[in-house]
């Protein structure tokens, strides 16, 4: 059995969806399947339905994707990050996103369990669906849970660097911060340590994501998990239901984003249970270089092996080339091999760039 698949081209924004079609393929290998790039058409009478996923990351290209596919009286399963309330209005008969807003009611449940009440957003995207969700939806449950929480506590716009400016006139009014992405946390965590302001002790940091980036800040970050990996194979299997029954119209899956609690925020009570009971946006990452250097420290993290960490441990202590060479009973050529691919995961011009980025963000040990 064959299934077809359409794909944003991807760039350090878009830089999960990999990690959704690893999740597809390893789910597809499991059952059996084959799985087969959409070009533009599909083979007649292969399947009683006839249905492609659409894995992306902007809704322009969502949408027109999805109009192209129906155009030919084919139905699309959104695969995306966001939690999308756009899905009925692209026509998609399914989508498979994460559960944003049970993760934020998880949040904010574990904050008030730690008795850190006075909370802020802290996001730099104002062009972002997700963000817009995570945002709504902490407001609408800080009024639930009476938390002395308005819209001037919302810190958003397009560049990180601004949103923090703004926040920090106002940080002593806060003990907790919940950042929309760990890139946003990861920064706070950096300017924090510029301004004394101490993480956990004076305020508390949570991110979202849990990349591999949060374990090396420090402290560790506490974050929200968002397993790319699992949406591709939930992906697979909402195919299979919808291929084998044909009377459903539509169906959607929503993977949960776990909470893990690390340093950057109080740990939880002994005998504590906060378990949860129950328009065209453009993608900003790229104007913003604060983000995108993280980005590209979470490329390096993602796609290195041993020898990679030693390079640029070497790197990092002002070794040369050849003296890296030498450490690793390797070529010369082998070394600078590697440093080329590490600059083009990362998106970097040069070894200063390269060495600058591993430092910043304590990549080796």
């Amino acid at each position: 059995m064959n299934i077809y698949l359409v794909a944003e081209q991807v760039g350090l924004e878009g830089y999960w969806i990999t990690d959704i079609l690893s999740g597809i393929q390893r789910e597809a290998l499991k059952k059996n399947i084959n799985i087969m790039d959409y070009t533009g058409a599909l083979p007649e009478n292969e399947t009683s339905r006839p249905i492609v996923l659409v894995v992306g990351y902007t809704q322009n290209w969502m949408e027109n994707t999805c109009a192209e596919l129906k155009k030919k009286d084919i139905q699309p399963i959104l695969v995306n990050a966001d939690h999308n309330i756009f899905a009925e209005v692209l026509g998609s008969i399914g989508y498979v996103s994460f559960g944003f807003k049970r993760a934020v009611y998880d949040v904010l449940k574990y904050l008030i369990s730690v008795d850190r009440k006075k909370i802020a957003f802290f996001g730099a995207h104002s062009s972002s669906y997700s963000e817009d969700v995570k945002a709504d939806e902490f407001l609408r449950l800080s009024a639930i849970f009476d938390l002395p929480i308005t819209k001037n506590d919302l810190y958003r716009g397009n560049y990180i660097e601004d949103c923090f400016k703004s926040f920090a006139k106002n940080i002593k009014n806060y003990n907790a911060v919940f950042c929309s992405s760990d890139a946003a946390a990861s920064y706070i965590i950096s300017k924090c340590k510029e301004i004394n302001v101490l993480v956990p002790r004076d305020l508390a940091v949570i991110g979202f994501g849990n990349t591999k980036l949060s374990l090396r800040l420090r402290p560790t970050l506490t974050t929200v998990e968002n397993n790319y990996v699992e949406l591709g194979r939930q992906a697979v299997k909402l195919h299979q239901l919808l291929q084998k029954n044909t009377d459903i119209d539509a169906a959607s899956i929503l993977v949960e984003c776990p909470l893990s609690i690390r340093n950057s925020s109080p740990p939880v009570r002994n005998g504590l249970n906060f378990s949860p009971e129950i328009s065209k946006k453009e993608n900003v990452y790229r104007a913003d270089p604060d983000f995108m250097q993280v980005l590209r420290a979470e490329e390096l993290l993602k796609n290195w092996d041993d020898i990679d960490k030693q390079i640029a441990a070497g790197l990092s202590h002002g070794k040369t080339v050849i003296s890296i060479a030498e450490g690793l009973f390797i070529s010369v050529s082998a070394v600078k091999y590697r440093i080329k691919k590490m600059l083009i995961y990362a998106d970097l011009k040069n070894k200063a760039e390269l060495t600058k980025l591993i430092k910043k963000y304590n990549l080796v040990d």
